[in-house]
């Protein structure tokens, strides 16, 4: 089985590198979105909403890049 590095990025209509771009992005999020978790785990009063806020955010640019992208 032939496996194109590009498959991926070309099936959700992004070119490798804006694909890229969007999952770095991602990546850098979660990471202080896990930090920020982890200290309202010691400290309930802090960053009270910070995870759900984070899972619309990264929801709503899911659904506005690639296929998905509204014109």
């Amino acid at each position: 089985m032939k496996y194109s590095y590009f498959e991926h990025p070309n099936n959700v209509c992004m070119s490798y590198f804006t694909h890229a771009k969007l999952s770095l992005g991602f990546s850098i999020k979660l990471i202080l979105g896990s930090i920020k978790a982890f200290v309202h785990a010691c400290i309930p009063s802090l960053y009270i909403t910070s995870t759900s806020d984070l899972i619309t955010e990264i929801s709503d640019e899911l659904k506005n890049n690639g296929c998905h992208k509204i014109q």
